[in-house]
């Protein structure tokens, strides 16, 4: 798991190229749904060798994205990270049931977390 140490350090980096995180974070909830895409289209054809990689950089970019949470946010229950960190742990343990149980309905409820927060994402910035 990253620490948060380590995703800060990432996210400055690419700051520093000229990615700003709000398109950071878009990208990363994109490459999500793509990940999950493939994921289900190799469970579909039984090919759990195939599975295994999609799912796997899901589960690293939705674990990178809790780990840049501030923890002294997370701490405040009535505050928004809380209710992310919440979401990107039940995405890990979704992903994770897909992946050991080639659940479909894990990775579609995935699917369905990850285009709510993309939607939500999207309708803050206009």
């Amino acid at each position: 798991m990253y620490t948060a140490q380590q995703a800060l350090r990432a996210y400055r980096q690419i700051e520093h190229q000229g990615v700003s995180g709000e398109q950071l974070y878009l990208q990363g909830l994109d490459g999500i749904l793509e990940y999950l895409q493939r994921a289900e289209e190799a469970i579909k054809a039984a090919d759990n060798a195939k599975k295994v990689i999609p799912l796997d950089k899901a589960y690293r970019i939705v674990e990178h994205l809790l780990a840049i949470l501030p923890a002294e946010a997370v701490q405040n229950t009535t505050n928004l990270s809380t209710g992310l960190e919440r979401v990107y742990t039940t995405l890990l343990a979704q992903l994770a049931q897909a992946n050991i149980f080639n659940d479909l309905d894990a990775l579609a409820q995935c699917r369905a977390a990850v285009g709510s927060l993309k939607e939500a994402w999207l309708a803050v910035g206009e």
